[in-house]
């Protein structure tokens, strides 16, 4: 790794255990209200509730089905219980590396004193940046994060010739710590505990989505209802 970068990310001038990251979402596609899905999101919580050492769920289920969304509701109910949440798209590399480089920034914002990257392009050395910010998250008593690998659609399986195809093992900090959550829509990712989302069954349920999306309030108690 470059020794500037190294340097800027693996915590030299920085407090030991003072880690924290104001919590973001943006450019997260988030719906305005959250329905359902308390069973899952409460899955969610008993795994990845961390004694520091690493933890890790893979949300997995048909395109469409609201992984994204429970992920979203599951960082914004429990933001608190975590020292940063990192949100990185693993569609493909270029997305990833994107949302390494923002990750970086994130963290430089909230910790200057740990130098600066005025002397590096993030967007020209995406693979030292990635280094530098699992570094970072390598730290000792850096174990309160939650990393969000979200639209691992594409991964590197046996079977799978995809040149296009993305190894996540290779992403992934490598210290036995912090908690991460995958959503994918593969079957066959393996990593961790793995949670199948289904479509919902609830009606009321349905229906609150439908309200919502339709901004009609009162569709639950109305002939609307009763007819579907």
């Amino acid at each position: 790794m470059h020794s500037k970068i190294r340097k800027i990310l693996t915590g030299i001038g920085t407090k030991r255990e003072d880690f924290s990251v104001a919590f973001s979402l943006s450019d997260v596609p988030e719906i305005e209200h959250f329905v359902g899905r308390e069973e899952e999101l409460a899955e969610i919580r008993r795994t990845i509730r961390s004694d520091g050492s690493r933890r890790t769920v893979v949300l997995h289920g048909l395109g469409g089905i609201g992984k994204t969304q429970l992920t979203i509701a599951y960082a914004k109910r429990h933001r608190d219980n975590y020292s940063a949440v990192f949100w990185l798209n693993i569609k493909d590399k270029d997305s990833l590396k994107q949302s390494f480089a923002k990750a970086a920034k994130q963290i430089l914002r909230e910790h200057p004193s740990a130098g600066r990257l005025s002397s590096v392009d993030i967007m020209e050395n995406f693979d030292e940046v990635i280094d530098a910010v699992k570094a970072w998250l390598n730290l000792p008593n850096n174990t309160r994060w939650l990393m969000i690998y979200d639209n691992y659609d594409n991964p590197k399986l046996p079977g799978n010739t995809d040149p296009t195809a993305v190894d996540i093992r290779k992403f992934l900090p490598e210290s036995y710590q912090g908690s991460v959550i995958i959503t994918t829509r593969s079957s066959e990712v393996k990593i961790g505990h793995r949670i199948r989302i289904r479509r919902l069954e609830d009606v009321h349920d349905s229906v609150k989505i439908l309200s919502n999306a339709s901004r009609r309030e009162g569709l639950i108690d109305g002939k609307d209802f009763l007819d579907l």
